[in-house]
C-alpha cells in the first residue's frame, strides 16, 4: 500500500512537488533554500477544523465536542469529478502513475481503495444537470404518472404479489416503492389539473426526485435494513423509487390478463403495458443522466432489462442494449471484483450486490446462448461470487435482519457455494443456481471455439463431471423427482424445481452438441436430453395456470430450452440412420409432444401474434408441422399397407445429405429464425409446405 508522505514547508507553501528527503528536499537544496526546509510534526492535521470546534465549545460549553459524536457516514471521502471514474483497475491510468509519483495516491488512487459502489455524482441541487433530454424525459414521467391511477396500480401489484410472485432481484423494494409512490402521488390530490397547478405539482415533484437522487446512498457496517431503504422511501422518494414500482406494475399487468379497475381487453392492457414501460425507462434514463451510479440504480436497471425481454423480446435490440448497459453499470461499480474485500459494507448491501454479479452473469450467458453473440462478462476477467441463502435478511423489524444486516461479510461463516439441505426455495436460489449453471455454460462455450477434437473431447469429459456432480450436490428438495403434475408443492416451488432441472439439461445438451461429428446426425445420447427437455417443456406449458413466475418466464424456457430440443428432435427424426434407431415407444412421445408444442402455439394458449418471440415460435411451428404431417401419415404421405409395420416415409429413406446443413453461417447452438428456415429447406419436406399451405 502506498504511503502518503508529506512536503515539507516551502514547497507546501509554493505548491510544488517535493521530493521527501531527509532532513532537506533536493528541490530546496537546488533553490538555495536548504535552511529553511523544514517538516511539520502533524502534517495532516486539520488544525482549522479543530479550532473552529474549540471556539463553539468556549462559546456554548453544553455543546458536546463533534469528534466525540457520531457522525453520519459518507459513501467515499473523495468527490470525484466529471467524468465519474467509477471502479478502476490494476492495469488503469490511476494505478500506472500512482507509481510515478507518490502524490498520486491522494487523488487518483483513491477510487481503488474507496467503495465503488457509491460514486457522488458531479451535480448536485444547487447545481443541477442541463441536460435538456435528461430534463423533458422526467418531466413526461411524470406528466403520465398523474393521468394514471395510482392507487389501482398499487392495487394490482398486491395482487400480483399476493401470488407468491415478485421482481427477482428488486423484490426487497418493491411493497416500499409502491407506497412512497403513492404518497407522493397523493400530496397532489389537493391541486386541480384544470387550473394550471398541475404543470406546478410536476415541476415541485422533479425537483425533488432530483434532489433526492442526487443525494448518495450512505451506510456504514452497523447500518440497518430500515436505515438503508428510509433513503429511497416517504419524504425520500427517488427517480429510482418510480423506476422500480413502475417495473413491478408492468410484470403485473404481464401476468394478470384482467384487471377490471384498469383493464377488462387486451387492447387496454396492451397499451397500458405500453405506458408503464415507457414511464420505466424514462425514470432509468433520468437517472443514468445523473451519473451518480449507486446499488439501487443497478437493481433499477436489471428489472428494466427483465421488462424489455418480456415486452418487446428476447431477439429485440432493446433488450441486447439493455444487456451491455447491465455489464457496463457492474463493471463501474466494481461488483465484479471481490466484494468481500471493500470495508465498511453491511452484509446485506454485499449480498445485494453478489446477487447483481450472479444474476447479471446469468442473464448474459444465457441470452448470448440465445442470440448465438459473444458473452460480455467473461469469467477470467472477474471474482465469481453467489449472494448467501440467509433467511429475513431485508426484514425492517426482525431480530436475523438486524443480526445479519451489520454484519460484514466475511463475518458469515456461511459458505456461498455450499447449497445447504436447508436453504429455502426463494429467488435467491434460483440466483445462485443459475449463476453456477452459467459458469458451466461459458466453460462449454470455450469448447465450440477448440479446434483440437483430443483436447476438446477431454475438456468436455471434465466438464460434464463436474455438472453431474454439481448435480448430485443439490438439495433433494431443489429437484423434481416427479412429473410436474404429481408434485404437490406451490406454484413458485414447482416453477423452480422446472427452471433448475432445465438448467441441469441445457448443460447436458450444449456438452452432447461440442462432440457431434455433424450437427444434422444427432446421436442417441444428445437425442435423450432433447427428448427430456422438450418433454419438460411441454408440460410447463399444459400446467402453466398452476405455475408463477419463479426467475424465469414461461416464453423464456420456451424459446431457451424447448425449441432447442424440438430443432434436434426433428433433425433425429428426418435422420435416416438416427430415425431406425428410435425405439417406437420413444418417437411416439417425441411426436406427442411435438404435436402439442405445435398446437399450443398455433392455438394462441400461451403466446398470440404480435407478442415477443411469436416470430420465432410461429416459424418454428410451421416446420415441425410440416414433418409431423409426413410423419403421422397425413394425406401427403404414401399409403402404406396395412398389414406391414409403419416404416418411415419414402422421403426419408435415402442417403444422408451431405450438402445440406441447417447451421449455415450460424454458431451450432443457435435454434432461432435462421435454423427453422434451414430446416424446412430440408430436400426431405421441399415442396411439401407449399402443398400444404405451410410457408
Amino acid at each position: 500500500m502506498n504511503v502518503r508522505l508529506a512536503a515539507c514547508e516551502p514547497c507546501r507553501s509554493a505548491k510544488l512537488a517535493c521530493g521527501h528527503e531527509r532532513p532537506r528536499c533536493v528541490r530546496c537544496q537546488d533553490r538555495g533554500q536548504g535552511e529553511d526546509c523544514a517538516y511539520r510534526t502533524r502534517p495532516f492535521k486539520r488544525k482549522r477544523l479543530q479550532q473552529a470546534q474549540q471556539v463553539q465549545h468556549q462559546r456554548d460549553p453544553s455543546t458536546p465536542d463533534e469528534t466525540s459524536v457520531s457522525r453520519p457516514p459518507s459513501p467515499s471521502p473523495h468527490h470525484h469529478r466529471y467524468p465519474n471514474p467509477g471502479f478502476l483497475g490494476s492495469s488503469s491510468h490511476s494505478t500506472i502513475f500512482s507509481h510515478v509519483s507518490s502524490r498520486a495516491n491522494n487523488s487518483n488512487n483513491a477510487s481503488l481503495r474507496d467503495d465503488p459502489g457509491q460514486m457522488l455524482p458531479p451535480y448536485s441541487a444547487v447545481n443541477p444537470p442541463s441536460d435538456k433530454a435528461t430534463t423533458e424525459k422526467g418531466i413526461y414521467a411524470l406528466s403520465q404518472v398523474e393521468l394514471l391511477k395510482t392507487s389501482e396500480l398499487k392495487i394490482l401489484v398486491e395482487v400480483w404479489l399476493s401470488k407468491d410472485v415478485n421482481l427477482p432481484f428488486a423484490g426487497p423494494f418493491v411493497s416500499g416503492c409502491a407506497q412512497a409512490v403513492l404518497d407522493m402521488v397523493e400530496r397532489s390530490t389537493s391541486l386541480n389539473p384544470q387550473s394550471g397547478e398541475s404543470r406546478t405539482w410536476v415541476s415541485e415533484c422533479f425537483d425533488t426526485l432530483l434532489k433526492n437522487s442526487l443525494t448518495p446512498i450512505i451506510f456504514r457496517r452497523d447500518s440497518s435494513v430500515a436505515e438503508f431503504v428510509s433513503q429511497f422511501y416517504s419524504d425520500n422518494v427517488r427517480w429510482e423509487t418510480l423506476g422500480i414500482f413502475f417495473a413491478a406494475a408492468t410484470r403485473a399487468t404481464l401476468d394478470l390478463p384482467f384487471f377490471p379497475q384498469l383493464y377488462s381487453t387486451e387492447e387496454q392492457r396492451h397499451k397500458l403495458i405500453t405506458t408503464l414501460t415507457r414511464i420505466g425507462d424514462c425514470c432509468l434514463e433520468t437517472c443514468l443522466g445523473l451519473d451518480c451510479l449507486n446499488d439501487l440504480q443497478l437493481v433499477l436497471q436489471y428489472e428494466n432489462f427483465i421488462v424489455h425481454s418480456q415486452v418487446y423480446g428476447d431477439q429485440s435490440y432493446h433488450s441486447w442494449r439493455r444487456m451491455g448497459d447491465l455489464a457496463s453499470s457492474l463493471f463501474a461499480l466494481g461488483y465484479h471484483e471481490n466484494i468481500d474485500e471493500i470495508p465498511e459494507v453491511p452484509n446485506f448491501v454485499a449480498q445485494l450486490r453478489k446477487a447483481a454479479f450472479s444474476r447479471i452473469y446469468a442473464a448474459d450467458k444465457n441470452l448470448a446462448i440465445f442470440l448465438g453473440r459473444p458473452p460480455r462478462i467473461i469469467k477470467t476477467y472477474c471474482f465469481f461470487q453467489l449472494p448467501s441463502n440467509i433467511p429475513g435478511l431485508w426484514d425492517t423489524d426482525s431480530t436475523t435482519a438486524s443480526t445479519a444486516g451489520g454484519l460484514l461479510p466475511h463475518d458469515i461463516h456461511t459458505n456461498p457455494y455450499d447449497l445447504g439441505r436447508a436453504d429455502q426455495i426463494n429467488y435467491t436460489a434460483d440466483t445462485r443456481w443459475s449463476a453456477m449453471c452459467a459458469s458451466v455454460k461459458e466453460e462449454i462455450l470455450e469448447l465450440f471455439r477448440d479446434r483440437d477434437p483430443h483436447h476438446q473431447a477431454e475438456n468436455a469429459s471434465i466438464i460434464r463431471s463436474r455438472a453431474e456432480e454439481q448435480w448430485q450436490t443439490l438439495p433433494p428438495h431443489f429437484k423434481l423427482m416427479t412429473s410436474l403434475k404429481d408434485c404437490h408443492l406451490g406454484p413458485f416451488e414447482r416453477d423452480f424445481l422446472v427452471g433448475t432441472r432445465l438448467d441441469h439439461l441445457h448443460i447436458l445438451f450444449l456438452l452432447c452438441l461440442v462432440s457431434l461429428r455433424h450437427i444434422s446426425e444427432p446421436d442417441d445420447s444428445l437425442l435423450k436430453v432433447a427428448v427430456e427437455m422438450l418433454s419438460l417443456v411441454v408440460e410447463t406449458i399444459v400446467l402453466r395456470e398452476r405455475l408463477v413466475n419463479s426467475g424465469t418466464c414461461l416464453i423464456w424456457k420456451v424459446a431457451l430450452y424447448g425449441l432447442p430440443a424440438a430443432g434436434i428432435i426433428s433433425l433425429a427424426l428426418l435422420n435416416p440412420s438416427s430415425g431406425k434407431s428410435i425405439r417406437p415407444l420413444l418417437r411416439s412421445k417425441m411426436l406427442q409432444d411435438l404435436s402439442v408444442l405445435v398446437a399450443e402455439v398455433r392455438t394462441g394458449a400461451f403466446i398470440q401474434a404480435g407478442e415477443p418471440n411469436f416470430a420465432l415460435f410461429s416459424r418454428a411451428t410451421q416446420t415441425i408441422q410440416i414433418l409431423l404431417n409426413i410423419m403421422m401419415g397425413g394425406e401427403l404421405a404414401p399409403k402404406l399397407p396395412e398389414a406391414e409395420p409403419t416404416p418411415l416415409p419414402q422421403h426419408l429413406n435415402s442417403d444422408p445429405i451431405e450438402d445440406w446443413d441447417p447451421w449455415i453461417s450460424n454458431d451450432p447452438w443457435e435454434f432461432e429464425i435462421d435454423f427453422w428456415a434451414n430446416l424446412a429447406a430440408h430436400p426431405s419436406l421441399q415442396g411439401i409446405g407449399e402443398q400444404n399451405g405451410e410457408l
